[in-house]
């Protein structure tokens, strides 16, 4: 009996020695600088409108790409910015209804931080960004991109950072893009809809 108390208080000792140190080899990610990768899902919901167009993936529409740094500004705030692509590569067969187009876009966010401090860190996202559409384009860096169409658009979403590591984490975020671009891109006037993405983490 005597023997299995020592233990006991032992491992306890042990726990509560090496749990400061866990801590502090992985912070929190709301006062890091990070270098951010994502991917996502953008579902503009005028494409559930179309024909063969109700779900992620079909005719040719790729993930949203994204990459970018993040950075804290005070114990709440955080700021990031993000560069994007997304495209939709084959809507439709007859091409009368929907072109093939893509989109290039940088984000500015902000970051308020409802739970700092910890590991696992929730936080509100508002944001502009800056699209730039093109038709008949599919590839990140092709020939339309020269005449590519700006507009802009805001963003409005919450999410979570997990660090995993004192130099690796990884998230996810739930955002709405409001975007309705001045000419219409594809046939299309009006891009807004749900956005959820998952993000990995590189601490400096």
């Amino acid at each position: 009996m005597r023997f299995r108390f020592r233990a006991a208080l032992a491992a306890l000792l042990c726990f509560m020695t090496l749990r400061p140190t866990a801590a502090a080899q992985s912070p929190s990610p709301s006062r890091k600088m990070s270098i951010v990768f994502e991917t996502g899902n953008w579902q503009p919901q005028s494409l559930n409108e179309e024909l063969r167009l109700s779900s992620f993936g079909e005719c040719g529409a790729t993930p949203r790409l994204a990459a970018g740094f993040s950075f804290p500004l005070g114990k709440e705030i955080g700021f990031r910015l993000v560069g994007g692509f997304w495209s939709l590569r084959d809507p439709d067969e007859d091409r009368d209804l929907l072109q093939p187009l893509s989109f290039h876009s940088v984000s500015a966010d902000f970051k308020y931080w409802l739970v700092p401090d910890f590991r696992l860190s929730a936080y509100a996202l508002y944001g502009v960004t800056v699209y730039w559409g093109t038709e008949n384009e599919s590839r990140p860096f092709g020939s339309g991109l020269r005449s590519a169409r700006p507009s802009w658009g805001a963003n409005l979403g919450a999410g979570f950072d997990l660090a995993l590591s004192r130099r690796i984490g990884t998230g996810m975020t739930f955002q709405y893009r409001l975007m309705r671009p001045r000419e219409a891109v594809g046939g299309l006037s009006d891009f807004s809809g749900p956005d959820i993405a998952v993000a990995l983490y590189f601490f400096p």
